[in-house]
């Protein structure tokens, strides 16, 4: 399977992110409460891979595009930065004006951009962020969808890995989010049969409590790599993880 695969990690994960002779998504950058790029202490001599810029959270309100995607660029061209990866949980006016403005510079400079889906309108070029991690639906319809919008070379899968603890009816669709650890204790406290769900893509197992049914819903690497191999018959080229959340079965999940 022919897929450029983006690991991110932080800092004190680089060494050992290395190792697995993927590109590195360096996840040491946010956006400050001054609208300034910040960044977290990364080895002087560190170059390649991407940015992974974060949006700093409801203390960042606005301030000068400009001058933040000049900041962007200056660190990109100091490491060798292949280009940036946009991680933005929320959305804001000064972080969309930001977005359009750092595509804009990227392109002119030859570099790459990937931005979550709710950020596409801000560049008609940029990779957009597709996530895996449904509760509803079929995965298989969502990638097809997002096929349909933005064609195949524009399109990162977000591979997230799941594990969710949904109780019934869950009309929510959003459930409790599990650690390794708890999913592990759950497993071993219940010993449950597990099922693969060709809709969601991931495997689940159900149990009963005081609180009533549970519907659990988790990944492996047999379920990532169902997603990747879904993704590349669609013609999709490329895909993020979090190696902090799959370092545990990365070597099976990039088989």
């Amino acid at each position: 399977m022919d897929m450029k695969l983006i690991l991110s990690a932080p800092p004190e994960q680089l060494a050992e992110t290395l190792w697995h002779g993927c590109p590195i998504a360096h996840a040491a950058y946010q956006i400050g409460a001054d609208f300034h790029l910040f960044r977290a202490n990364i080895p002087l001599a560190l170059r390649g891979g991407f940015m992974m810029l974060g949006d700093g959270g409801e203390a960042v309100t606005s301030g000068s595009p400009d001058v933040l995607a000049n900041e962007v660029m200056k660190e990109c061209i100091h490491r060798g930065f292949s280009g940036v990866v946009l991680a933005f949980s929320r959305t804001s006016p000064s972080l969309h004006a930001f977005a359009a403005t750092l595509s804009g510079r990227l392109r002119r400079s030859g570099g790459e951009l990937y931005l979550p889906e709710s950020y596409a309108a801000d560049s008609d070029w940029a990779r957009v962020l597709i996530p895996t991690a449904i509760s509803g639906g079929s995965l298989t319809g969502r990638l097809q969808e997002a096929v349909r919008v933005y064609g195949t070379e524009r399109i990162c899968l977000d591979i997230e890995r799941v594990r969710r603890d949904f109780c019934l009816p869950a009309s929510e669709g959003t459930g409790d989010k599990l650690s390794a650890a708890d999913l592990t204790a759950l497993i071993e406290a219940r010993t449950p049969e597990s099922y693969f769900s060709q809709d969601l893509c991931a495997y689940y197992f159900t149990y009963q409590d005081e609180h009533g049914s549970h519907f659990v819903l988790y990944d492996n690497a047999g379920s990532i790599r169902k997603k990747r191999f879904l993704a590349a018959k669609l013609g999709i080229d490329a895909a993020l993880l979090l190696y902090p959340e799959v370092s545990d079965i990365l070597p099976e999940a990039l088989l």
